[in-house]
C-alpha cells in the first residue's frame, strides 16, 4: 500500500513538473493575473503549453549534447518557470498587464455558472471520468499494439538520454515520446505499469475540456458548452478516438485531439475582433498579439507531435481562410488591414522565426527527412484509404451524435446572420474533415480514411450540442429567414415538448449503449502474463547474436516484447497479420510468414539461413503442429498460450 501511494504521488508530481508548471508560468509571463483568462482556462491550457515547452527544452539539449535525464528535465522545467516568473515581475512593475475591461467582463460572465449549470457541468465531468475509468480497468494492461511501439521509443530516449531520430523512419515523431520518457525517468515506474495509460487518460480529459472552453468562447452560451461535454465526454465515451484510443496507445491522436482545438481557441481569441462592421483591433491589441503568438507556438508543437493531426490541421486552416474571406468578401481589405496589425508584431514574428529555426536547424522531425509528406499525398488504391461511407461514419461517430451534429450544422448556417470567425471555424473543421474522410481523392489525400474520420468526434459533438440546444430553445436563435421564433412559425409548443422527450431518450439510450458494455468486461490477463514470462526467459537465455521470430496474430501484447530486449525497434522479427502479405511476390518479404506457417519448406530454410533466426515464439494452440514433426526444432519453453522453439 505504501508503494502504491508513493508511486501515485511521484507520478502526479512528474505530471506537474513536465506539463503543468512551465505552462502555468508561461501564461503568467504573458498575461499576468489578468482576468482575460478564467481560472479554468488557465488550468486546461497550462498542461498543453507545458507539454510543448518541455519538448522544445529537450530539443535545446540536443545540439550541445546535454543529456536528457530526470535531473536535467526537472532543472529545465524549473529554470523556464523561474525565467517566466522573472518576466512576470518585471512586467508587473511596469504595469504591462492592463487588459481590456470589456474582455475581462466577458470572461467573468461566460465562466460564472448558475447553481443548476454548475451541477450539470460537474455531473457530466464526473461521468466523463467515471465511464472511462471503468472501461480502462479491463484494458489498462500493456497489450495494445501501438502503445507497445510508443513505450519502446520512450524507453530508448530514457536509456540513451537523448532525443532520437528513429533511424530516419517517418512513422514516429519525437513529441509523442518526450513526455513519456521524462515521466519514466523521473518516477522510475516501469513502462509495463499503468502510467502510460494514465498519462493518455489525463490528456484525453483535458482535450475534452479544451473543446468545452472553445465552445463557450465561440457560442457565448454556457448551456451549449455544457452539452458539448455530454456529447463528447459522456455519450460514446468508449468509441474511437477516445477511451479505446487511450487504452490502444495512439498517443499522437490523443495529444493531437488536445492541441488542435486549443489552436483553434488561440487563433479565435487572436482574431475575435474580426466581426462584420467592426474591425478595430486597438482595444485588445496586446491580448490579440499574445494569443496569436501562443497559437503559432502551439502549432509548431503540433508539428513536432503528430504529423497526421498537423497534416489535417493544414487542410482545415486553408479551408477556413478561404471560407471566411468568401463569407466576408465585401470587407476583405478591412480584414487584412486589421489582421496585419496583429500578425506583424514582434511577439508573433519572434515566435514564428524561432519555431522555424528549431524546425530546420536544431531538430528536424524525422517525417520531413523520411518523405512522409510525399506518401500522404496522392491517389491511393488501398481499400482503407479510398474514403468512408456514411454508414462507416455513423458507426464511428455514433448515430445520435452524427444526426444531431448534422442538424446543428444546418441550424447554424441558417440561424446566424453574423459572419463570425468562430462559426467559420466550427463549420470549416467539420466540412473539411468530412471531405477528407469520405472523398479523399478530391484533395489527393493518401491516408487511412478511418483515422481521419475519427477526428470528426470533436466538431460533431460541438455541433450536436448546439443543434440540441437550438431545437428546443428557439426563442434564443436569430433565424435569418423568420421574423418570429421557430416554434411560432413551424412547431406547436405541445409537439415541441413531445419531440424533446423523444429525441432526448434517443440520444441518451443510443449514446450510452456501447458505454454500458464497458461494465460487462471481465479481463483475463493470463495470456499476457504468459507472453511476458516467455519474453523474460528468452531475454535471459539469448544473446545479441541470436535472432528471434514471434507471431503477431495469436500472441497477446507481443509488440511489448521488444521492450524486454531493447535490441532495436525491429527486434524481434514478427509474423504480421496475414492480410499484410496479400499481393507480395518478393520471397524475402514473405520470410516471416513462411518460417512459422511452413518451417520445413525449402523457401523457409532459405529464410532461416538468410535471417539467422534460431528462436521461434508462437501460440501452441495454432502453430505448434508444424514444429513438432520436424527434427531440427526443439521445444524449450511451453505454457498453454506460448511455446518457444529452438532451431538447431
Amino acid at each position: 500500500m505504501i508503494d502504491f501511494i508513493y508511486n501515485q504521488i511521484i507520478f502526479y508530481l512528474a505530471i506537474f513538473l513536465v506539463m503543468f508548471l512551465p505552462g502555468w508560468f508561461l501564461l503568467l509571463a504573458i498575461f499576468g493575473k489578468s482576468k482575460i483568462l478564467s481560472t479554468l482556462e488557465r488550468f486546461v491550457i497550462s498542461f498543453a503549453l507545458g507539454l510543448v515547452v518541455m519538448d522544445f527544452i529537450a530539443f535545446a539539449y540536443y545540439r550541445p549534447h546535454i543529456p536528457l535525464t530526470a535531473e536535467t528535465s526537472i532543472l529545465g522545467s524549473l529554470i523556464f518557470s523561474a525565467v517566466c516568473y522573472g518576466i512576470y515581475k518585471h512586467r508587473q512593475n511596469k504595469a504591462a498587464f492592463d487588459s481590456s475591461s470589456e474582455a475581462s467582463t466577458e470572461t467573468k460572465k461566460l465562466f460564472s455558472f448558475s447553481k443548476n449549470q454548475l451541477i450539470l457541468l460537474l455531473l457530466f465531468i464526473f461521468l466523463t471520468i467515471f465511464i472511462r475509468t471503468v472501461y480502462l480497468t479491463g484494458t489498462v494492461a500493456p497489450t495494445a499494439t501501438d502503445m507497445g511501439h510508443h513505450t519502446y521509443w520512450a524507453k530508448v530516449i530514457a536509456e540513451t538520454h537523448a532525443v532520437t531520430n528513429y533511424g530516419g523512419s517517418p512513422t514516429f515523431i519525437i513529441g509523442e515520446h518526450v513526455a513519456l520518457a521524462e515521466i519514466y525517468m523521473i518516477t522510475g515506474l516501469s513502462v509495463f505499469s499503468a502510467f502510460p495509460v494514465m498519462f493518455l487518460f489525463l490528456v484525453n480529459i483535458l482535450g475534452i475540456m479544451t473543446a468545452f472552453i472553445l465552445t463557450i468562447r465561440i457560442f457565448k452560451n454556457k448551456t451549449v458548452a455544457i452539452l458539448s461535454i455530454l456529447f463528447l465526454g459522456v455519450l460514446y465515451a468508449v468509441t474511437s478516438p477516445q477511451a479505446k484510443y487511450i487504452s490502444g496507445g495512439v498517443i499522437g491522436n490523443i495529444i493531437g485531439d488536445y492541441l488542435m482545438p486549443l489552436m483553434f481557441y488561440f487563433y479565435y481569441r487572436a482574431f475575435e475582433f474580426l466581426r462584420e462592421g467592426n474591425y478595430s483591433v486597438e482595444t485588445q491589441s496586446k491580448e490579440a498579439k499574445s494569443f496569436l503568438a501562443l497559437a503559432v507556438f502551439t502549432t509548431f508543437g503540433l508539428f513536432y507531435t503528430h504529423h497526421l493531426t498537423a497534416f489535417i490541421f493544414l487542410f482545415i486552416f486553408a479551408f477556413l481562410f478561404v471560407f471566411y474571406l468568401l463569407i466576408n468578401f465585401g470587407n476583405i481589405k478591412k480584414i487584412f488591414l486589421s489582421a496585419w496589425q496583429v500578425i506583424w508584431s514582434p511577439s508573433v514574428m519572434a515566435t514564428f522565426f524561432v519555431g522555424l529555426f528549431f524546425f530546420f536547424v536544431i531538430f528536424t522531425p524525422s517525417y520531413i527527412k523520411g518523405g512522409a509528406v510525399n506518401t500522404a499525398v496522392g491517389v491511393s488504391t488501398k481499400g482503407t484509404r479510398v474514403g468512408l461511407t456514411l454508414t462507416n461514419l455513423k458507426n464511428t461517430m455514433g448515430e445520435a451524435r452524427a444526426a444531431m451534429g448534422i442538424i446543428g450544422l444546418i441550424i447554424l448556417v441558417l440561424a446566424y446572420r453574423r459572419k463570425d470567425l468562430g462559426i467559420a471555424i466550427v463549420v470549416s473543421w467539420t466540412v473539411m474533415l468530412f471531405i477528407m474522410s469520405t472523398e479523399p481523392h478530391f484533395l489527393l489525400v493518401n491516408l487511412p480514411s478511418d483515422r481521419i474520420g475519427n477526428y470528426l468526434s470533436y466538431p460533431l459533438a460541438i455541433l450536436a450540442a448546439y443543434g440540441f440546444w437550438a431545437m428546443f430553445k428557439p426563442s434564443k436563435v436569430e433565424w435569418k429567414y423568420y421574423s418570429k421564433t421557430v416554434a411560432e412559425n413551424l412547431v406547436p409548443l405541445t409537439l415541441l415538448k413531445s419531440a424533446f422527450i423523444i429525441i432526448l431518450a434517443f440520444v441518451l439510450i443510443e449514446g450510452l449503449s456501447d458505454s454500458a458494455q464497458a461494465f460487462k468486461k471481465a479481463p483475463n490477463f493470463t495470456p499476457l502474463n504468459e507472453v511476458f514470462a516467455a519474453a523474460q526467459y528468452l531475454d535471459k537465455n539469448s544473446t545479441d547474436n541470436d535472432v528471434i521470430l514471434k507471431d503477431h496474430n495469436y500472441l497477446t501484447g507481443d509488440t511489448w516484447i521488444k521492450s524486454f530486449f531493447m535490441r532495436g525497434y525491429d527486434y524481434p522479427l514478427s509474423r504480421s497479420y496475414f492480410k499484410r502479405y496479400d499481393g507480395i511476390t518478393d520471397p524475402s518479404k514473405l520470410c516471416t510468414l513462411v518460417m512459422i506457417s511452413n518451417p520445413g519448406a525449402d523457401d523457409a530454410n532459405q529464410c532461416f539461413a538468410s535471417t539467422k533466426t534460431d528462436f521461434i515464439m508462437i501460440n501452441p494452440s495454432y502453430d505448434s503442429s508444424q514444429f513438432v514433426k520436424l527434427d531440427n526444432f526443439n521445444e524449450i519453453y511451453v505454457t498453454d498460450g506460448v511455446a518457444v522453439y529452438y532451431r538447431k
